[in-house]
């Protein structure tokens, strides 16, 4: 989604700022959903089980019929748009806004806002996790503590009820070979980052896994796709790890070992 701010200035002095694209002369940001991960639709070109059906979520969240939406990337000239808010407070790598998303906010544009409980509740992010529309996605030092904690309870009860997604997900064992074992209709759904290191991973060894240019291998090759992340324990304490060192390789049997939705990714 993108979006189109009524004052796009406010955007200015925002931490890692990055200056919005331009298309037919005006002026609009990629937005990063903060908090969640949804199943990919066009990652490179691949996509995955139930991103159809997660983007059908937003859109009727959103107040549109998704059977006018007959594909899953915008055809060319496809023009759309609609009335929504978002809070905001940084960019980031790849110079997208980090915005929890709203339907409306009686606050002025620019307005200092706290993230309460009671407006996470408002927000599209926790719809979509308390739905089953998405996975978790947390970064370090992105939320408080109470709103963390809020959502990985929120989390915890969809996928407990097995709601949208959480009858399909895979992550924790899977199988892959080439990348139709991951796509949508025969494919596996798992975690959007793990499928996207597992695309690249894929491309890199020539379209298949095999030994010796397999995930871990690739990994191994560069350490920049080889995230860090920190991995909450018992009596509050936080454990730093790699992607490779909580996923296992057998062949083409790939084990995550943490829950993927509880961990603190570092950006990069």
């Amino acid at each position: 989604m993108r979006f189109i701010a009524n004052d796009m200035s406010l955007f200015d002095g925002l931490p890692h700022f990055s200056p919005p694209s331009v298309a037919g002369g005006e002026e609009s940001y990629q937005l990063r959903f903060q908090a969640i991960d949804t199943p990919e639709l066009h990652y490179g070109g691949a996509a995955q089980p139930h991103g159809i059906e997660s983007r059908n979520g937003l859109l009727r969240w959103l107040g549109v019929d998704p059977a006018e939406w007959n594909w899953s990337v915008a055809p060319s000239g496809f023009a759309w748009e609609t009335e929504a808010a978002i809070l905001c407070d940084g960019f980031e790598g790849h110079g997208r806004p980090i915005a929890f998303v709203l339907r409306e906010l009686d606050d002025d544009d620019g307005a200092d806002i706290k993230l309460t409980e009671a407006l996470l509740g408002k927000t599209y992010n926790y719809h979509a996790v308390k739905t089953g529309l998405t996975y978790l996605g947390l970064y370090s030092g992105g939320l408080s503590f109470d709103i963390q904690s809020k959502l990985i309870a929120t989390y915890k009860k969809a996928k407990t009820a097995k709601l949208g997604l959480w009858k399909l997900d895979r992550t924790k064992r899977f199988t892959a070979t080439r990348l139709e074992d991951l796509e949508p209709e025969q494919g596996s759904l798992i975690y959007p980052k793990i499928f996207r290191r597992c695309v690249d991973a894929l491309r890199w060894a020539g379209d298949e896994f095999e030994p010796g240019r397999d995930l871990d291998d690739f990994l191994a090759e560069l350490p920049r796709e080889d995230d860090q992340l920190i991995a909450h324990i018992s009596h509050g304490g936080r454990l730093k790890s790699r992607l490779s060192q909580v996923l296992e390789q057998v062949n083409n049997q790939i084990r995550i070992q943490v829950d993927l939705n509880t961990v603190e990714f570092v950006s990069k």
